[in-house]
C-alpha cells in the first residue's frame, strides 16, 4: 500500500510545479490590476484637471453641464475599469480551476497506485471492494473535469438567460418555444 519513493518524488515535483503556476497566475493578475487601476487613476485625475482648468479660465457656462458630463464620464469609465477587472479575475479563477484539477488527478494517480499495490497483496474476497472503491474514484474524476470544464466554458452566457442542462448554447430566445401559461383560478 506504500508508495515507492520514485511516486513520492514524482508526485511532489508534479505538487510544487502546479503550485507554481499557480503563483506565477496570481502574480500575472496583481500585476495587471494594478496597472489598470494605476491608468484608471491618472485617467480619472486628467480628466478632473480638465474640468478645473475650464473654470480656472473663466469658462463658468461649463459649470451649468458639470455634474451631469462627470457623472456620465465617470460612470464610462467606471464600467470600462470594472469590465476589464472582471475579465482578469475570470482568467485567474480559470488558472485556479486548470491547478485544482491537476492536483486532483495527482491524487487520484497516487490512490490508483495504491489500489494496484493493495490489489497485488489483497485475498481475492477483497477484489469486489477494491473494484468498487476504482470505479468510484474514477467517476468521481469525470465528473470533477466535466463540472471544471463547465466552470471554464466561454460560450458568453448572460445572468439574466441561463442555459439549462439539456438546452442548446445555439438556440436563442427567440427561436425557443414557450411552454403554455398556467393559471391558479379558484374555482367555488
Amino acid at each position: 500500500m506504500y508508495l515507492t519513493q520514485h511516486e513520492i518524488a514524482q508526485s511532489r515535483d508534479y505538487t510544487l510545479n502546479n503550485l507554481l503556476g499557480l503563483s506565477a497566475a496570481c502574480l500575472n493578475a496583481g500585476q495587471r490590476l494594478t496597472e489598470l487601476f494605476s491608468s484608471s487613476g491618472r485617467d480619472a485625475l486628467h480628466s478632473g484637471s480638465k474640468h478645473v482648468s475650464q473654470f480656472g479660465h473663466g469658462q463658468l457656462e461649463a459649470l451649468t453641464q458639470f455634474p451631469a458630463t462627470l457623472w456620465l464620464e465617470h460612470s464610462a469609465r467606471t464600467s470600462k475599469l470594472l469590465g476589464n477587472a472582471y475579465e482578469i479575475v475570470g482568467e485567474t479563477h480559470k488558472m485556479l480551476v486548470h491547478s485544482a484539477e491537476a492536483q486532483v488527478r495527482i491524487f487520484d494517480e497516487m490512490a490508483f497506485s495504491s489500489l494496484k499495490r493493495l490489489e497485488k497483496i489483497s485475498p481475492w474476497e477483497a477484489e469486489v471492494a477494491l473494484q468498487a472503491v476504482r470505479s468510484t474514484l474514477e467517476t468521481a474524476e469525470q465528473a470533477m473535469h466535466s463540472v471544471s470544464a463547465e466552470v471554464i466554458d466561454d460560450r458568453g452566457t448572460s445572468p439574466a438567460e441561463p442555459l439549462l442542462p439539456d438546452e442548446d448554447p445555439s438556440e436563442t430566445s427567440a427561436n425557443k418555444s414557450k411552454p403554455g401559461s398556467r393559471s391558479r383560478s379558484k374555482t367555488n
